[in-house]
């Protein structure tokens, strides 16, 4: 096998590292936006629920415009009212708790209209602070445009996530290679696996995806809705919008399936040691934790994948390719199913455990239980494969 020169590798992990700390920056910005833009505005929403209603009078009310450096421009409502709290006189200008430029001039107009100075009204006042008072305490979709920010927080964490992976494959690759140079025969004694990806983790990637996408979708919606109920519907935005509404609600019930899985029954695998070689047997336990007897059938599967990274003009793919399917166990039996054991071996003739910037080779532990009128469980664990010679094979029994 040829392994990657020392400063290749030295390379791979400062580019890694490089990965995680820029998946940080965006992560960091996305998070203060979303702070700022949509947590501080719907805390203050929540808290308003118990500030007092209180007569007031506008006193001025404009249309403030803001323009960038593009020449686009964006607007806000500015009105100000003064009211009189427990004997105090104040004055405000907090029209809602978004306080922010938006697009659309002919809304804030509207809402500049309706609020003319001389205007006797309502404000909802603080009892704890009466200088803070706001016109508008109710709900608006125009908040949920404080979500954007989200975009920049899950690619942060999605850059993160995929620059540890990455580090964790090439440390694979190479302790495999080191392994094989040395002629080391792998881990002593047998090593507990950790699946790849939690079933707590999945359910919050989920949530995060869902919260994100249905936020956005909402805004869209809200204006297809507000269009019909006002007498000036536009189909080709419902249309449109729809298909959205549909992805929508197939991530959200992703999500609520996961959830489901949480409360699974767990299966703990234990490896006879913490690398394979090629063509030598290896032995492996499981037992499930929770209630087995919930588990109509229990499999596990070793699969070798290819990957290969590739360019196409500006756009980057990848192509993924099974070359190796090992069936290890596979039983519908009750008295099997709660633990057990079996050997294998990975079969002589593949490729062993090896990542490169563009081209990997992984090899992957998949369990599958399934329960009946319940939500799947679906865990996969990595495995170091060295190179090595031997036979193919596979046996396993049950517990009795």
């Amino acid at each position: 096998m040829t392994t990657e020169p020392l400063s290749e590798r030295r390379g791979a992990v400062q580019g890694t590292g490089c990965l995680v700390l820029f998946g940080l920056v965006f992560a960091l910005i996305g998070g203060v936006a979303l702070w700022f833009m949509f947590v501080r505005p719907m805390y203050r929403f929540v808290a308003a629920r118990s500030w007092q209603e209180t007569p007031c009078v506008i006193a001025e009310s404009q249309v403030l415009e803001s323009s960038d450096s593009d020449g686009g421009s964006t607007y806000k409502a500015d009105v100000h009212f003064t009211y009189t709290f427990e004997g105090g006189e104040y004055r405000s200008n907090r029209y809602n708790f978004l306080d922010a430029y938006s697009s659309g001039r002919g809304g804030k107009e509207e809402i500049v209209a309706y609020y003319s100075p001389g205007l006797h009204t309502v404000c909802w006042v603080n009892p704890e602070n009466p200088s803070e008072a706001v016109l508008r305490k109710d709900f608006s979709a125009s908040y949920l445009i404080g979500l954007i920010p989200l975009v920049f927080l899950l690619a942060g964490v999605g850059i993160m996530t995929m620059g540890v992976r990455e580090g964790r494959q090439k440390k694979v690759s190479m302790a495999s290679a080191a392994a094989g140079a040395a002629g080391a025969a792998g881990s002593p004694g047998p090593v507990e696996l950790a699946p790849t990806a939690t079933p707590m983790g999945k359910f919050l990637g989920l949530t995060l995806v869902a919260l994100f996408w249905n936020g956005i979708v909402s805004v869209f919606v809200w204006q297809a809705i507000e269009g019909w109920r006002t007498g000036s519907p536009d189909g080709c935005l419902t249309v449109f919008i729809s298909v959205f509404v549909v992805i929508g609600l197939l991530i959200l019930f992703g999500a609520i399936r996961q959830f489901l899985v949480l409360f699974n029954p767990r299966v703990r695998v234990t490896l006879s040691s913490g690398s394979l070689r090629i063509g030598e047997p290896a032995y492996l336990q499981w037992n499930i934790a929770g209630r087995a007897s919930r588990v109509s059938r229990l499999a596990m599967v070793l699969e070798g994948r290819e990957e290969a990274r590739y360019r196409r003009g500006t756009d980057t793919y990848t192509d993924r390719s099974v070359f190796a399917t090992v069936p290890i166990v596979d039983t519908s039996q009750a008295f099997e199913i709660p633990a057990g054991s079996a050997s294998f071996s990975v079969p002589a003739g593949t490729l062993p455990s090896f990542s490169a910037t563009n081209n990997k080779i992984i090899w992957q532990l998949k369990v599958t239980c399934d329960l009946p009128g319940w939500p799947d469980s679906e865990d996969d664990y990595e495995l170091a494969v060295l190179p090595g010679s031997g036979f193919g094979g596979v046996s396993w029994t049950g517990s009795r």
